[in-house]
C-alpha cells in the first residue's frame, strides 16, 4: 500500500482475525508490518440460519469454508470442498462421471428408508436444484451446520445436517475490481483398473477350466480330457482369433506359430488416456457508499474418462444491495445456469455398462466384426462395424456365449444418453431498520429448476434393434417459492446483551414431470416425433407445502457468558392432518473461560472455550409426497378398458422422523494462537423411524411406510490448526482433521433381518457385513469351502466350525462393518515471498470394502468367455497344492459366492489437491495497469495409497461395488487476473 504520512506519524494497521499493530513512520521510505493472529478473530462475522453471528457468540458447531479453501481445489461440484476439510462429515464421491455429485453424511447415518441426505440453503433460502449447476468461484463462503443449536431453526429438515453457501456480494465504497482466471487441464482416471488376462493365458485357462470338467465331472481320463477340451474349445467360445483352427493342444499349451489376428484392449476402446478440463471465469464487483454489486459468469468443459462422457456448464449471478434510505435496504441475488452432461453408462451390471464390459468381456472378442478367416466386415462405406456377436450365419466368430446384442464400446457412439438442466434462482429481500435495536428484513424467493434426461438407443444394432430403436425423454420442471419474515431485536444493557428472532416461513415445492417413449426409428432420426409406435406416455404433478412458525432468543453477559434458545414449528403437506405438525427445538451455552480473570495473564492459553447444546429436530424428505394416503393407481390397462388397483397399505398417522442432537466441545487457542482447535463429542438419535416395516406377503403387501425403530450415531470430531512460521518473508501453516463415528441400530420391528450383505440387528449398524465365511481351498480336489456351524440336537450353535463345500449349508456370520473407524484430512499451506503452496489430503480408515468386481474376474471360466485377473495363475492344478485359488472348472459352482474371500480393508489415503502458484511482484502487474497477476500450476486427486488396489476405495457407503469408474486425477495450469 502507499500512504503518505511525516516522518515521526503513529500508524495504526489492523486486520480482521489479526492483533492491531502501531508504527511510528521514520525517515525510510519503506515500513515492513507483519500482524500476528488474534482474538480479534472471534468477532469474524458467521453465516448461521436465518442470518449471521460473531464467531465468539456461536454455542453450536459450525465449520466455515472461506472462499480462498474453494480456490485451491477444481470443483465441478461445489459440495466436494467439504471432503478433508471438515471432520465429522463423510464425503464420498460418486465416480467418474463430470457433473455427479456426491453422497454427504453430517455425523453418520441418521435414517434407513428416510433420505439422509443433509439440506442445502443457499443465500438463506432451501435450494432443491442440482448442487452441480453452482459454480465454486462465486461462492463466499459455505458453512457446515451439525448440532442441534446451529441447525434447529431449519427444524422439519435439518435432521441430517445443513449447508449453508453464500454467494459473493461485493463491497460498499469499492472501486470496481475485474477479475479474469482460466485454467486448462488434463485428467486420466485416478485409479487404475484391475488387471485382466491376455488372449493367450485366457485360451490356455479356458482349455484348463474344460478339461478339468471332463476329468474330474464327466470321469474321463486325463488324456481324454484333455483332447476333447481342446477340440471343442472354439465352439464352446464362439470365436477364434488365431490363425491357426485349434489354438489349445491336448496338453494345453498354444502351438508355435500360432499367431493372433488381433487382440482387443477393451480399457483402451472405452476410457481415454487423457481428457481434457477448460474453465474460464469473469468477475466484476464493487460499489459505492450506498450500494454494491457483482456480477459473474463461469464457462466450464470437463470431460469423462469413459469415451464420450462430459460436462458442460455456464453459470451467471447477479447480486445487488442498495441502500435506499437510512432505514431501507433492498437487495437481490440471482442466477441463472445451463449444463449439458453426456452420461454413457460407467456403472452396474447392465449390458452396455463401460467398466461391467471391461471386466465381463475377453480380449479374445473383437472390436468389429470379423469374418470366420478372421478379416474385418466393413459397412457400404468402407468403415469397420462393431461387433454385437449377433451374427448366427457364421459357425465361427459369429455369436459371443456372452452379452449378445451388444458392444458396451459400440454403444458409446451408436447410442446417446445425456443430461440438460437449467435452473433459474431469484432471491429478493427488503430489510427495514425501524430503529438502531429492532428491525424488519422479508425475503421471497423463486428458483425453477428444467431437467431433460433423454436416452437413445441404436435403430439397427443393440438391446432396441429389434424394435427399430428407442427414444426415451422425461422433461421435469420443479418450481420452488420460499417466503420469510424476519423480526429481529438486539439490545445491549451494559453487560447485558439480548438477540431475538421471530420468523413467520411458507414453504411450496411443486414437481411437474412428463415423459415419454416411442420405438421404430428410420436413420439419423432420434427425436419422438419419428417414432412409428408411441411406446408409452406418463406424467405426474406432486407438491409439498410447509407453514413454519419460528423463534430464538440469545443472551449473553459481559460477552462471555452465552446461553440460545430456538423453536420452530412445521406443519407438512407430507402427513395427514392431525399429524402434520411438528415441534423442534433446541437449546445451547457456551463459557469463554480464557476471558476469566484467573487466566487473563496466561502467556501460553490465548483461547478456552467450552460450548454445549441439545435439541431434537425432523426429517420428511425422501418418502413421497402423499405417503400417508392409500390411493388407487391407474396405468394398469387392458387394451382399451382402463385399469385401476388399489395401492399399498398406508399408515394414515405417519409423522415426523424425530432426531435427538447432544454436541459437547471445546474450543482453544495455544501459544499466541499458533495452534487453534476444537474436540468435540456428540450423539445423534433417531427415534420413529419413517421405516418400511415388513408385513406377511399373505396380507397384499410386503411393507407399510410407519414410524417405527431407531438408530443412534456418536463420535468424536478434532479440529487443528497450527501457523508454524509467520515472519514477513515466510508464512507456513497446517491443520488436520478426523473424526470416530459409530453407527449403532437401537430399534427394530423384529428381532433381525437380512438385506442384501447385510443382517440388521440392535446393536449393530446398518453396515455391518453378514456373510459367509470363506474356509480356503481343498488341497485334495481344489474345491472351495466355506464355515458352517455345528448345531446340538436342538438346531442350535454350540460355538464350534467345520468346512462345507456345499455352499447353501455354509453360515452367515458378522463379518466388521463398511463403515469407517476415521474419516478425516490433512492441509499444509506455506507462502515464500511470492510464491504459495498447499496441499490437501483426505483419508478413512477402519472401513470393509466387498469388491463384487474381483469377485466376478475370479470365476474360473465357469461361465465360457467371460474375463478373468492374472491372480488365477495361483489355482489349484493337482492334489496336495496349497493355494487360495480353486481350480478351474467349466461348470456351474460357487467358488465366487458372497463371503469373505472378496472382502477387503478399504484404507485409503488420497492427495485431494496440490498447487503451486507465484505471484507477480506489484510494480510488474502495475507497469502494465494490472493489480496482481498469478499463475499457479494444480494437481487434484495426484495420488491415492490404498489397502486394495483396482477400483477406487470410494463406492458407497454400504462397501458394496457396481463396476463403478474412477474419479479423475488432473493436472492443470491456470491465471488469475484482477484490474
Amino acid at each position: 500500500y502507499q500512504i503518505s504520512a511525516s516522518s515521526g506519524q503513529k500508524l495504526v494497521f489492523s486486520y480482521i482475525g489479526f492483533t492491531a499493530q502501531t508504527v511510528t513512520v521514520g525517515s525510510s521510505n519503506q515500513i515492513n508490518v507483519q500482524l500476528a493472529a488474534g482474538s480479534e478473530n472471534l468477532d469474524e462475522v458467521v453465516v448461521v440460519a436465518y442470518g449471521s453471528q460473531t464467531k465468539k457468540s456461536l454455542v453450536g458447531s459450525v465449520t466455515s469454508l472461506d472462499a480462498e479453501i474453494l480456490e485451491k481445489q477444481q470443483l465441478t461440484t461445489v459440495t466436494n470442498a467439504i471432503q478433508g476439510t471438515v471432520a465429522g462429515v463423510n464425503v464420498v464421491t460418486s465416480g467418474g462421471q463430470p457433473g455427479d455429485n456426491p453422497t454427504i453424511r453430517i455425523r453418520g447415518i441418521a435414517s434407513i428408508n428416510a433420505s439422509a441426505d443433509p439440506l442445502i440453503i443457499l443465500d438463506g433460502v432451501p435450494f432443491n436444484g442440482n448442487i452441480n449447476s453452482i459454480s465454486g468461484d462465486q461462492i463466499e463462503s459455505m458453512n457446515v451446520l451439525k448440532d442441534a443449536s446451529s441447525t434447529a431453526l431449519y427444524g422439519s429438515r435439518a435432521a441430517n445436517g445443513v449447508i449453508l453457501i453464500t454467494t459473493k456480494r461485493g463491497s460498499f465504497n469499492s472501486a470496481p475490481q475485474i477479475s479474469l482466471s482460466a485454467i486448462t487441464g488434463f485428467s486420466s482416471p485416478a485409479v487404475d483398473l484391475h488387471s485382466v488376462l491376455g488372449t493367450n493365458d485366457f485360451v490356455r485357462y479356458s482349455w484348463e477350466a474344460q478339461r478339468n470338467s471332463n476329468q474330474y465331472i464327466a470321469g474321463q481320463s486325463a488324456d481324454l480330457a484333455g483332447q476333447n477340451a481342446s477340440n471343442g474349445l472354439i465352439a464352446t467360445l464362439g470365436y477364434n482369433p488365431y490363425d491357426v483352427a485349434q489354438p489349445v493342444d491336448a496338453n494345453g499349451n498354444i502351438p508355435s506359430g500360432a499367431n493372433l489376428r488381433w487382440e482387443t484392449d477393451w480399457e483402451d476402446a472405452i476410457l481415454k488416456d487423457v481428457s481434457i478440463r477448460k474453465e474460464y471465469s469473469l468477475g466484476i464487483n464493487g460499489g459505492g457508499e450506498n450500494s454494491r454489486y457483482f456480477l459473474s459468469a463461469n464457462y466450464l468443459d470437463q470431460e469423462g474418462s469413459v469415451r464420450t462422457s462430459d460436462f458442460k456448464r455456464i453459470t451467471t449471478r447477479l447480486n445487488l444491495e442498495s441502500k435506499l434510505t437510512n432505514w431501507l435496504t433492498v437487495g437481490l441475488n440471482s442466477s441463472l445456469s445451463s449444463s449439458t452432461q453426456n452420461v454413457p453408462i460407467q456403472s452396474g451390471s447392465t449390458f452396455g455398462s463401460s467398466i461391467q464390459w471391461i471386466y465381463s468381456v475377453s480380449s479374445l472378442y473383437p472390436l468389429f466384426s470379423r469374418n470366420e478367416a478372421g478379416g474385418l466386415i466393413r459397412d457400404e462405406f468402407g468403415n469397420p462395424i462393431y461387433d454385437y456377436g449377433q451374427n448366427p450365419d457364421q459357425d465361427v466368430n459369429g455369436v459371443r456365449p456372452l452379452l449378445g446384442n451388444e458392444n458396451a464400446a459400440g454403444a458409446l457412439y451408436n447410442n446417446d444418453t445425456r443430461n440438460r438442466r437449467t435452473n433459474v434462482t431469484a432471491n429478493g429481500y427488503a430489510e427495514v431498520k425501524f430503529t438502531d435495536d429492532l428491525s424488519f428484513k422479508t425475503n421471497i424467493s423463486y428458483e425453477n429448476y428444467l431437467f431433460d434426461a433423454f436416452s437413445y438407443d441404436n435403430y439397427a444394432v443393440g438391446a432396441a434393434a429389434s424394435v427399430g430403436g428407442r427414444v426415451d425423454q422425461d422433461r421435469d420442471i420443479t418450481t420452488t417459492l420460499n417466503i420469510n419474515n424476519n423480526l429481529n431485536y438486539s439490545k445491549t444493557f451494559g453487560d447485558h446483551t439480548i438477540n431475538a428472532n421471530a420468523i413467520f416461513e411458507t414453504y411450496q415445492l411443486k414437481v411437474d414431470a412428463l415423459g415419454a417413449q416411442g420405438t421404430g426409428f428410420l436413420p439419423n432420426v432420434t427425436v419422438l416425433n419419428g417414432a412409428t409406435t408411441p411406446e408409452g406416455i406418463r406424467g405426474f404433478i406432486n407438491e409439498e407445502r410447509i407453514t413454519s412458525y419460528l423463534g430464538r432468543l440469545a443472551y449473553n453477559y459481559k460477552n462471555k457468558y452465552f446461553i440460545e434458545g430456538s423453536f420452530r414449528r412445521d406443519g407438512s403437506t407430507r402427513f395427514a392432518s392431525d399429524s402434520r405438525w411438528g415441534n423442534f427445538y433446541s437449546v445451547g451455552g457456551s463459557w469463554i473461560v480464557s476471558d476469566e480473570n484467573f487466566l487473563a495473564n496466561s502467556e501460553f492459553l490465548n483461547l478456552l472455550k467450552l460450548r454445549a447444546s441439545y435439541g431434537e429436530l425432523g426429517n420428511n424428505q425422501g418418502i413421497g409426497y402423499f405417503p400417508y394416503l392409500q390411493l388407487f393407481e391407474t396405468g394398469f390397462n387392458e387394451l382399451d378398458n382402463t385399469g385401476v388397483i388399489l395401492g399399498g397399505v398406508t399408515d394414515p398417522n405417519l409423522t415426523w422422523e424425530t432426531t435427538a442432537l447432544l454436541d459437547l466441545g471445546v474450543d482453544f487457542a495455544l501459544f499466541k494462537n499458533r495452534l487453534e482447535g476444537t474436540v468435540g463429542y456428540f450423539t445423534k438419535e433417531s427415534i420413529d423411524l419413517i421405516y418400511d416395516r415388513p408385513l406377511p406377503i399373505s396380507t397384499g403387501n410386503s411393507s407399510i411406510t410407519t414410524n417405527t425403530g431407531a438408530l443412534k450415531n456418536s463420535g468424536i470430531e478434532v479440529s487443528l490448526n497450527g501457523n508454524i512460521i509467520r515472519n514477513s518473508n515466510v508464512q507456513w501453516s497446517a491443520g488436520l482433521n478426523f473424526a470416530f463415528t459409530k453407527n449403532e441400530i437401537t430399534e427394530l420391528t423384529q428381532e433381525e433381518f437380512i438385506t442384501g450383505t447385510k443382517k440388521y440387528k440392535v446393536g449393530k449398524s446398518i453396515y455391518d457385513f453378514f456373510i459367509q465365511e470363506w474356509a480356503g481351498v481343498d488341497p485334495a480336489d481344489g474345491y472351495g469351502m466355506w464355515y458352517m456351524d455345528v448345531l446340538d440336537a436342538e438346531g442350535e450353535p454350540t460355538g464350534d466350525k467345520v468346512t462345507t463345500k456345499n455352499y447353501s449349508e455354509a453360515t452367515r456370520y458378522y463379518q466388521d462393518t463398511a463403515l469407517p473407524d476415521v474419516t478425516g484430512g490433512f492441509n499444509t499451506d506455506l507462502r515464500v515471498g511470492n510464491f504459495d503452496f498447499n496441499m490437501l489430503f483426505n483419508f478413512s480408515f477402519g472401513g470393509k470394502l466387498y469388491d463384487s468386481s474381483y469377485a466376478g474376474l475370479m470365476d474360473g471360466f465357469s461361465n465360457p468367455g467371460y474375463q478373468g485377473s492374472p491372480d488365477l495363475a495361483a489355482r489349484w492344478q493337482q492334489p496336495g497344492d496349497i493355494t487360495d485359488v480353486p481350480l478351474f472348472l467349466n461348470s456351474q459352482n460357487d467358488f465366487n459366492s458372497t463371503s469373505t474371500r472378496f472382502l477387503f480393508n478399504n484404507d485409503f489415503v488420497r492427495m485431494k489437491a496440490i498447487t503451486l502458484g507465484y505471484t507477480l511482484p506489484t510494480y510488474v502487474a502495475e507497469s502494465i495497469s494490472l493489480n496482481t497477476i498469478r499463475f499457479y500450476l494444480r494437481g487434484d486427486n495426484l495420488f491415492t495409497w490404498q489397502s486394495h488396489d483396482g477400483l477406487d476405495p470410494e463406492q458407497n457407503l454400504a462397501g458394496t461395488t457396481n463396476s463403478r469408474s474412477s474419479i479423475l486425477k488432473t493436472i492443470s495450469l491456470g491465471l488469475n487476473v484482477n484490474f
